[in-house]
């Protein structure tokens, strides 16, 4: 898939939008964005309809791939990790949130209801270390896998993470094959 169908894609996840939505929320020229959709369209996975002059896109079946798809909080200060995340999970398959804080994480993990959690450690207001300490504490949110992502690589900072029973700990730089390797391989039935 090209990566302008990716983003249009992505742009349309829940959502019924115009052509002028679509353009402003992607940045690209009309033109361009109505031929990536007519693509996309061709191949059955988005649609429109005509409203006056409007017309609507959404992606098909989207009752179908929101159930099927795996929800994925990313907690980053740095938004280029979350981007390299977002273009790296397939969004057929992925839903990819995101928190820019470690309150903010906090407050879409219970309003998000996430599948998993991609937490980095040294992020404003409250550390990613606070961050599962308060996760822990509630029974609705303390077995959600969390994927600590962080430039921290000591022996200590691992254990201290380990210690706050988080599943997985990878250190940045990171190939994001291994990430995604990593976030099938926490989902499986019996690894949580």
């Amino acid at each position: 898939m090209h990566w302008r169908e990716k983003q249009l894609i992505d742009a349309m996840q829940g959502k019924k939008l115009t052509t002028s939505e679509l353009v402003r929320r992607v940045n690209m020229s009309k033109v361009t964005a109505l031929k990536y959709l007519e693509c996309l369209k061709e191949k059955g996975l988005v649609d429109n309809e005509e409203i006056g002059t409007a017309k609507i896109w959404f992606l098909k079946n989207e009752e179908e791939k929101t159930e099927k798809r795996i929800k994925v909080l990313v907690a980053d200060d740095d938004r280029n990790v979350i981007t390299i995340i977002r273009d790296f999970l397939e969004p057929e398959n992925f839903e990819v949130v995101e928190a820019l804080n470690g309150k903010e994480t906090l407050g879409m993990v219970f309003s998000e209801s996430p599948d998993m959690l991609i937490l980095d450690i040294m992020m404003p207001g409250m550390d990613g270390y606070r961050v599962c300490q308060e996760l822990k504490k509630h029974n609705n949110t303390k077995d959600i896998p969390i994927i600590i992502l962080s430039a921290k690589a000591s022996v200590e900072d691992k254990l201290k993470a380990i210690g706050l029973g988080i599943d997985d700990y990878i250190v940045k730089p990171f190939d994001p094959r291994e990430l995604k390797a990593r976030i099938k391989m926490r989902l499986k039935p019996g690894n949580n």
